[in-house]
C-alpha cells in the first residue's frame, strides 16, 4: 500500500507555515505564495514506484489524497530524440496529455486537492490551456469550474473550456482576469490559479521524474523551458532537487527559461535590462508581466548556472517551422524552446545534450499556425 507523504505548506516570503488543511492559495500573514514541503529521504526506487502508467507512478512523492484522486491518465508521455540545429535533442511531447497540455499534471493534483477540501466550485484564471484543462478535471470531479479569461485568448480554447461545462468569464486583460477571480471570490470557491496554487506545481514536477526515469535516471545537460508564470520551470527544479535528494539521480540539469520580447521580467531580474525593442504577440501564453513566484524563478536560474532567453515572433515562426517539418504540430509558445536553442546554437553556447518540452498541442490553434507557415513560405 502507498504511503500519503507529509507535507508542510510554507510561505515562501516571510517563513509562516500553515497546517496540511489550510484552505487559501497564498499567506494570510504577508500575501507571498506558499510552497507544499515533503520529506525526502533516500529511498530505493523499486520501492517507490508503482505499476500505475500516469505520473501517478510516482505518488509516493505527491501530497494528495489517493482517496480522492482526480486522473485522466495524464503523464507518462514520450521523449524522442531529434537533432535540431546541430544539436542532439530530446523532445518530451506533454502535449499529448488529455486535453492536450503540460497543465493536466498540476490539474489533476489541484483538484484533488479541492476535492479533499470539499470545495463547491474551483476558480481559475488563465489565457487558455490552464483553464481548458481545470474545466475537464473539474467535470470528471464531478464539480464547477469557473474560468476567467483575457477576451484575446484563442477561440477553440474558450469553446473547449465551455464544452467541459466551464463557466466562461471574459476580461479585458490577462491581468484583469486574475485580478477578478480573486476579487469576485464566493464562499465554498477554491481558488485554484495556477501562479499561485502550491498543489499545481506538485503536478508538474513529475515531468522531472519522468525524464529521469526515461533516461534510465539520469539527466540531460540542459533543460529548455518556455516560461511566464513559471509554474513548468520550477515543477522541474523541484522535482529534480527531490530526485537528488531520494538519491536517484546525482546531477541538476541546467536550467534555460525563454521568454518572449517584450515582456520578459525573469530575463530583467536576472540582467537588470530589457531584452529587445518589439514585442511578441505568438507566445501569448507566457507574456506574464508581474509573475508571483519571480524571486523562485530567479534562484532556479541561478542555483542551476541556467540562462534566460528572449525570443521575438520571427524566431518564433522559424522554431515553429523546424517542428512542422518533424512532423509536431504545437502552439507558438512550445516553439520558443526550439526557437531559443536555434539562437543558442548560432552563437556557440549550448553543449551537450537538450530536453526540451513541449508543452501545448497545436490542434487548437490550427488557422493561426497556418498563417503562420504560410507567412513564412512566401518570403
Amino acid at each position: 500500500m502507498v504511503k500519503e507523504p507529509e507535507f508542510t505548506i510554507k510561505c515562501t516570503k516571510c517563513g509562516e507555515e500553515f497546517p496540511d488543511n489550510y484552505w487559501y492559495w497564498n499567506c494570510s500573514k504577508c500575501g507571498g505564495p506558499l510552497d507544499v514541503l515533503i520529506e525526502i529521504a533516500e529511498a530505493k526506487r523499486e520501492e517507490h514506484l508503482t505499476s500505475e502508467k500516469s505520473m501517478w507512478r510516482y505518488q509516493w512523492f505527491i501530497p494528495a489524497s489517493m482517496k480522492f484522486k482526480v486522473t485522466l491518465g495524464e503523464g507518462c508521455t514520450p521523449m524522442i530524440r531529434r537533432k535540431i540545429a546541430n544539436v542532439n535533442v530530446l523532445l518530451k511531447l506533454e502535449f499529448l496529455n488529455p486535453t492536450g497540455s503540460f497543465k493536466d499534471r498540476g490539474s489533476s493534483v489541484a483538484i484533488t486537492r479541492a476535492i479533499s477540501l470539499q470545495a463547491r466550485r474551483v476558480i481559475e484564471d488563465s489565457s487558455g490551456n490552464a483553464g481548458a484543462s481545470i474545466s475537464a478535471y473539474a467535470t470528471a470531479a464531478g464539480i464547477q469550474a469557473k474560468i476567467y479569461v483575457p477576451k484575446s485568448a484563442p477561440k477553440a480554447k474558450k469553446e473547449i473550456i465551455m464544452t467541459f461545462g466551464g463557466q466562461l468569464v471574459e476580461a479585458e486583460s490577462r491581468s484583469e482576469a486574475a485580478k477578478r477571480a480573486v476579487k469576485e471570490l464566493c464562499k465554498g470557491d477554491y481558488y485554484i490559479g495556477h501562479a499561485w496554487n502550491p498543489f499545481f506545481i506538485e503536478g508538474i514536477k513529475t515531468i522531472a521524474y519522468e525524464i529521469a526515469e526515461q533516461m534510465n535516471w539520469k539527466t540531460p545537460d540542459n533543460i529548455i523551458v518556455p516560461t511566464g508564470n513559471g509554474t513548468l520551470l520550477l515543477g522541474l527544479y523541484k522535482g529534480f532537487n527531490e530526485l537528488i535528494d531520494a538519491g536517484w539521480i546525482n546531477d541538476m540539469p541546467r536550467l534555460i527559461a525563454v521568454q518572449a520580447e517584450g515582456c520578459a521580467p525573469l530575463y530583467e531580474a536576472i540582467y537588470g535590462t530589457k531584452a529587445g525593442k518589439g514585442r511578441s504577440k505568438l507566445a501569448d501564453a507566457i507574456r506574464v508581466p508581474n509573475p508571483p513566484r519571480i524571486n523562485q524563478m530567479v534562484e532556479a536560474i541561478k542555483n542551476t548556472e541556467g540562462k534566460v532567453v528572449t525570443v521575438n515572433d520571427k524566431e518564433i515562426a522559424h522554431g515553429l517551422e523546424c517542428l512542422v517539418k518533424l512532423g509536431l504540430l504545437v502552439e507558438p509558445t512550445s516553439a520558443t524552446a526550439v526557437s531559443a536553442l536555434m539562437k543558442l546554437s548560432s552563437v556557440g553556447e549550448i553543449e551537450g545534450v537538450v530536453c526540451i518540452p513541449l508543452t501545448g498541442c497545436g490542434v487548437k490553434m490550427t488557422s493561426k499556425l497556418l498563417r503562420i507557415i504560410h507567412r513564412l513560405g512566401n518570403r
